[in-house]
Order: C-alpha cells, then structure tokens, then sequence
C-alpha cells in the first residue's frame, strides 16, 4: 500500500475540517459580535475593528465569503474521504465510501459546526479578530467568485420594497435602550451610568411640576434682607442656592444668591444675584435639566399661564435621574 496518498487524503480532510469550522463559526460571530463595540474600537485605531466594520457595512461579500467558503471545505472534505477510501478499499465497490462518510458526518458536524459555531457565540469579538487576516485571505482568494454573487444581490435588492425607506438617522427608544443595554453588558457603562440611563428614559416626560418647590414653601430672601439673615436663612434650610424675591413682584421668585459668594465676598461688597431662566409648567424634568444646564443656573422659574407656581433646583431634576427606577427596555418607541 502505498502510504502517501493516505496522509494526503489524511491531511486534506483536516484542512477541510479546518475551513469549515473558519467559516461556520464566523458566521455566526458576525451576527452575534457587538458592533457597538467594533465601532468603539476602530475609533480608537484598531485596524482589525475597522475591517469588521467594513464587512458590517457591506455585509453581501462577508456572507458571499462564508457561502463559498463552506462550500469549498464541504468539497475539500468529500474529496479527502473519497480519495482514502479508494486508497484502502479498492475492490470495495462503493460500500466502503458510504458507509464511511456515513461515519465522519457526525465528526464534521461536532468539529466543523457545531464546536465552533458554539465558541464564537460566546466570544464573537475575539475570534473574529483573531482569525480576521484567514479571513481577509479567502475573501480576496474567492473575490472572482464573490463579485458576481454580489452583483446579483445587489441588483436583486432594487427591487426590494424596503430599499426606498429613508434612513433611521435617530434611535428611537427602544432601540437606544437596547444599544445602551449592550454597552453595559460589553463593558462600556458601569452600574451608575445604567442607572443614570434609565432614570433619563423614565422621567424624560414627566412634568417638571413633579420635582418643583411650590410657591407656599420656597425659603428664601428679599433684596433688602441683610447678610447675617441670609447666612442664617441658609443655614435653618441647608440652602447653598438661595432664593431671592422679584424686586418688582414680591409674590415672585426671579433670581437666587450663592451662599459662598455670599461668606468669602468681603463686607462692602454686595454679592452677585442670579436670574432664574424662564420655565414652562409643562415642560419635563429633561428639557428643564438641559435649560438650567445650558445657562449654568441653580433655580429656574416655573410658570403656567403666565403665573409663577413653583421654582426647581439643578440639584433635585438630577437626584430625580439617579434615584428613578423606571424600565429601561419596556418604553414604547
């Protein structure tokens, strides 16, 4: 017997074991690897990131690879078990064959599916990275083979009804929910930041009437008040934000004086007073946040129909965010 054609049909069974195992398992890492996280990483310059990503953007010549790819370790592995079988078995008169293919199924189907579809579930990201240059390989290797196979595709999808539909530039809820929840999972958001998330998606439509103080219980001052009552108006309410009455209006709240510029400001000089930015009774806590951030304000003034009901804090409209325990995935889009 001569032993050569053996290992031969030996070795190229293993090499198509092999291959089907590359692209078996990358495909089903491509559809389960985060590409939140490629995006991040291609960035920040990693250029193994940044071909992923190209295959994700282009995904008719990642799937047009695998197709081939499988199909060419399917042929590689019925050739090698022809050619060793008819190497052993000469006279077998085709029973040898089947009876032995019949055998190797369940080998190719354990090492060549079902192990590694299995392994780049669980780690998509680093297996995809690892083996990306194998693949970036066969991709240019089968590119004669994969160009026309894309071509028809891509030509078939004009007549798709979905080609039309314009782009979803901005994510709705859930969907965002969903990429923030993948960010957690991947790393990306700690346990506050996750909360900080969740608390934004339940009270971002609330009405900032929930946290307001109403007008019958804001403490504060009148311009006149000297600075010792201050202080001490400060100290009896834990205000480091005092509220100061309108000039004109003493039934209003229109501005507010920072205790510690009050405490460091030397005597003769009077301390600055702060206007509150102009809120409407229903806006909610999100947009009144986003208004008091955006002018560096402690208080805003909350009206409804023209007549101040309340003021809110910074300070409470961000408390509301972190101590919130709203769904996160359960929000309508």
């Amino acid at each position: 017997m001569n032993w050569l054609p053996l290992f031969g049909a030996v070795a190229l069974f293993l090499i198509g074991l092999r291959l089907s195992a590359l692209f078996s398992g990358s495909e089903t890492g491509f559809y389960r690897v985060s590409f939140l996280r490629l995006n991040i990483d291609a960035n920040h310059g990693d250029p193994i990131a940044k071909r992923l990503c190209w295959f994700a953007q282009n995904p008719s010549y990642f799937v047009a690879t695998t197709l081939i790819g499988n199909n060419l370790a399917n042929d590689l592995t019925t050739i090698a078990i022809s050619l060793g079988i008819a190497e052993l078995y000469q006279q077998s008169g085709g029973a040898a064959e089947i009876i032995t293919t019949i055998l190797l199924t369940p080998v190719i189907f354990i090492f060549g599916e079902l192990v590694p579809k299995n392994l780049y579930f669980r780690a998509p990201s680093m297996l995809l990275k690892r083996y990306s240059r194998w693949f970036d390989f066969f991709y240019l290797a089968f590119w004669m083979i994969s160009y026309p196979l894309v071509a028809i595709s891509q030509f078939l999808e004009r007549f798709s009804p979905d080609r039309n539909k314009p782009a979803q530039l901005v994510l709705g809820r859930k969907r965002l929910a969903k990429v923030l929840e993948e960010g957690h999972l991947e790393g990306l958001l700690s346990n506050s930041q996750k909360e900080l998330t969740r608390g934004m998606f339940y009270t971002a439509a609330q009405s900032v009437r929930k946290v307001m103080i109403p007008q019958s219980r804001i403490k504060g001052v009148t311009r006149t008040t000297d600075a010792d009552q201050v202080i001490h108006v400060a100290k009896m309410n834990q205000l480091a934000f005092i509220p100061v009455r309108a000039r004109d209006n003493q039934s209003e709240w229109t501005a507010y004086i920072k205790l510690l510029d009050l405490i460091t400001s030397p005597a003769p000089i009077v301390p600055a007073v702060y206007n509150m930015p102009r809120l409407q009774a229903e806006f909610s806590m999100l947009e009144s946040l986003y208004l008091l951030r955006n002018s560096s304000s402690a208080y805003g003034a909350v009206y409804q129909n023209g007549v101040q009901v309340g003021i809110v804090s910074q300070q409470d409209l961000v408390r509301s965010l972190y101590l919130s325990k709203g769904p996160l995935m359960a929000m309508s889009p």
